[in-house]
C-alpha cells in the first residue's frame, strides 16, 4: 500500500471511531432525562446522542452549530443566549417547557452552549430548582458537583437564584 493510501485509510478509520463519539464534556444530569454538553462539532456526536435517548437538543449559543441537521431524528432548539451572561427568566422557562415536554414522551435532552459551562450549567442548575425542589444555592452547588466548571459568572449564579425566588 502507497504512503498516501496509508494515510487516507488511518484517516478514514480515525473518522470512524469518531462516527459515534460522545461530544465534549457530556453527561447526565437525571439519566435518559437530562443532560448537558460541550458544542457538538461533529455528525458523530449527534448520533451520539441520539442513540443515547436524547431526541432534543438545545442549543444556548448565538448561532446554532454545524451539523445540527446531520440526525434526523434529532430536534434542534434554539434559545440564543450571548456568552457570559446569564438567561432570562423567559428563556429558563422556555428550556424547562422542552424538558417538561420531551420527558413526558420518554424522549431525554441534551443542552449545550460552547464549553458545557456556564449557560449550559445554568440551565441545568435551574433545571434542579424546579424539579428536585432545590434552593438556588442547593443547585448550584449541585450542579457543580455533577459538571465541575458549571456557571461562569455572578450574574449566572444570581439568575439561578432568582429564579428559585420567582418559583417561591
Amino acid at each position: 500500500m502507497t504512503e498516501p493510501a496509508k494515510k487516507k485509510q488511518k484517516l478514514r478509520k480515525r473518522i470512524d471511531t469518531m462516527a459515534t463519539a460522545a461530544p465534549p464534556n457530556f453527561s447526565w444530569v437525571e439519566p435518559k432525562k437530562v443532560a448537558g454538553l460541550a458544542y457538538p462539532c461533529a455528525t458523530g456526536h449527534y448520533q451520539f446522542l441520539f442513540d443515547s435517548g436524547i431526541q432534543h437538543l438545545v442549543c444556548l449559543c448565538e448561532s446554532l452549530p454545524p451539523h445540527h441537521d446531520s440526525c434526523p431524528g434529532l430536534q434542534v432548539h434554539h434559545i440564543g443566549i450571548v456568552d457570559f451572561t446569564p438567561p432570562s427568566f423567559e428563556q429558563i422557562k422556555m428550556f424547562l417547557s422542552i424538558v417538561e415536554e420531551a420527558n413526558s414522551k420518554d424522549q431525554g435532552v441534551g443542552v449545550h452552549c460552547m464549553h458545557g459551562h456556564g449557560r449550559t450549567g445554568t440551565m441545568l442548575a435551574c433545571y434542579l430548582v424546579e424539579k428536585r425542589k432545590l434552593s438556588g444555592e442547593e443547585a448550584i452547588k449541585e450542579i457543580r458537583r455533577i459538571r465541575p466548571g458549571s456557571i461562569e459568572t455572578r450574574d449566572q449564579e444570581k439568575a439561578v437564584r432568582d429564579f428559585h425566588q420567582n418559583m417561591q
